[in-house]
This record gives C-alpha cells, sequence and structure tokens, in this order.
C-alpha cells in the first residue's frame, strides 16, 4: 500500500450550532493490524464554511433520534460532543457511504456518558491560522 493511501477520509460535512461552524472529518485507516476510525471536529469562520459549503460540503443530520442499523446499514457511536450549552452523541452511520450523525442529548447525559468512557469528541480551533 503506497503512503498516500494509508490514511482516507471517511464522513465529512459541515455542522453549525449558534452561528458557530465547524468541519466534521472522519480521518480512516484499515492497514494489516491497524484499524483507526477518529473523528475530528475543526472550528471554522463563517467565510471558510461557506466556501466549503460551495465547493460541496454538505450539512451535517443533526437529530434527537439515534440512527439505527438495517439491511446493510451500521451504526457506531463514535464520541460526545458538547459546545457551550449544547451536548451531542456523534455516530458513524455506514452503507454505500460514510455520514456522521449528530444526535442531541442533554449535558447531564453527556457527562454521564463521559464518566462511563465515551470519548469525548477531538476538537480542534483553526480559526484565524496561517497553517
Amino acid at each position: 500500500m503506497a503512503p498516500e493511501e494509508i490514511f482516507e477520509i471517511g464522513a465529512n460535512c459541515l455542522l453549525v450550532l449558534d452561528n458557530k461552524f465547524f468541519a466534521v472529518v472522519e480521518i480512516e485507516s484499515a492497514v494489516m493490524g491497524v484499524e483507526l476510525e477518529v473523528f475530528v471536529i475543526i472550528r471554522i469562520d463563517e467565510a471558510t464554511a461557506r466556501r466549503l459549503h460551495k465547493a460541496g460540503l454538505e450539512f451535517c443530520e443533526v437529530t434527537r433520534t439515534v440512527p439505527r442499523e438495517r439491511n446493510g446499514v451500521t451504526v457506531e457511536f463514535k464520541c460526545v460532543f458538547i459546545q457551550g450549552n449544547n451536548a451531542f452523541a456523534l455516530f458513524d452511520v455506514e452503507n454505500d457511504f460514510d455520514e456522521a450523525v449528530f444526535v442531541k442529548i442533554s449535558l447531564s447525559e453527556a457527562k454521564r456518558l463521559i464518566r462511563q468512557g465515551a470519548m469525548q469528541c477531538t476538537v480542534i480551533d483553526a480559526r484565524n491560522t496561517n497553517c
């Protein structure tokens, strides 16, 4: 496998919460002996969000209902995302393509999940950076 094929992008979408903008990206690797699937949530500014959306990045699905597995569709809980007073459980939904689904939960439920060992989503603030 060539180095550029070790990692690939899975689910990706644009999340807008209370006038705050996030690019959501799943990084995957499945080489012999290594299986990684990690979601990274990147805080971006509105101008960047508009450019990404114009380029084709769709909005994330936000719901109050946990997705269900069904014919050929797998659902896997990935992490808890807390932003201000908003809390979400992030699910990776896969069939013919990957999709990130944010399920709205209470802050107390989010904190309970974290206390029980659930991973918090990785959040990077990429606003005003020149990297």
